[in-house]
């Protein structure tokens, strides 16, 4: 989608609309935070640009993409066999609609003047996808720290009695669960995550807290008004 006032590609965030599932008119174009559905920015209903306010329109351009379709096989054996009995019920719930309704390749690149290059030809211009990039991040932060005390970091991610567990937002489940393990699995040599306990959002009189839409307990007001209280806010 194109923002032609904006003069820019618009990037998941970058679109808001009405979600196609529930109908939540404050959905995202890559996921609906009122009903977890992930979906891409065409999905929406009267999709507009979060900058401007303008309906964008469809314009062509070029993406890479994680052909998650062929991993959905793998995906329900691993979690809709191998973890009924032990993810938890609103993780397990998330996972199995998005596998119900059948994966689809998901674009792993954007259009975008900021973030990781594309490192393959062909692919100037383009960014990876923060959620593509993000958990590699796990991975490469393991080697930094692992160089730096001298340890061996494969283990921490490679060894068969080793057990990764994220911890995360709902909002969160479907990077963790579907993406992140497919990518994985792709490689081939790296474990997969062992558990996924996500928590649901934080709410603040009845609203989910959000920074971007300025709707939470903001520290410096919060000290202002209760000095000395930090840790009761930290702990609470």
């Amino acid at each position: 989608m194109y923002d032609e006032e904006a003069n820019q590609f618009l990037a998941d965030r970058f679109v808001v609309g009405t979600c196609p599932k529930c109908g939540n008119e404050e959905s995202y174009g890559d996921q609906c935070e009122n009903c977890g559905t992930s979906h891409n920015a065409t999905d929406l209903i009267n999709p507009k640009s979060a900058i401007t306010g303008n309906t964008p329109t469809l314009k062509e351009t070029k993406h890479w993409f994680l052909p998650l379709n062929d991993y959905e096989d793998f995906l329900k054996e691993w979690i809709l066999e191998g973890h009924k009995k032990d993810w938890k019920p609103n993780v397990y719930g998330q996972v199995k609609s998005w596998i119900d309704d059948g994966l689809r390749p998901r674009a792993v690149t954007r259009d975008l003047d900021w973030g990781i290059p594309v490192p393959v030809e062909g692919g100037e211009g383009k960014v990876l996808y923060v959620w593509f990039d993000a958990p590699i991040g796990y991975i490469s932060s393991t080697k930094e720290w692992a160089a730096r005390e001298g340890k061996d970091w494969e283990p921490y991610w490679k060894a068969k009695d080793t057990k990764l567990v994220h911890f995360i937002g709902k909002d969160n489940i479907v990077f963790h669960c579907i993406i992140f393990p497919a990518m994985l699995k792709a490689e081939g040599s790296y474990i997969l995550p062992d558990n996924v306990p996500a928590n649901e959002f934080l709410n603040l009189e009845g609203n989910k807290l959000s920074t971007s839409k300025n709707w939470a307990v903001w520290l410096p007001e919060y000290l202002e008004e209760f000095p000395g209280q930090q840790d009761v806010l930290r702990y609470a």
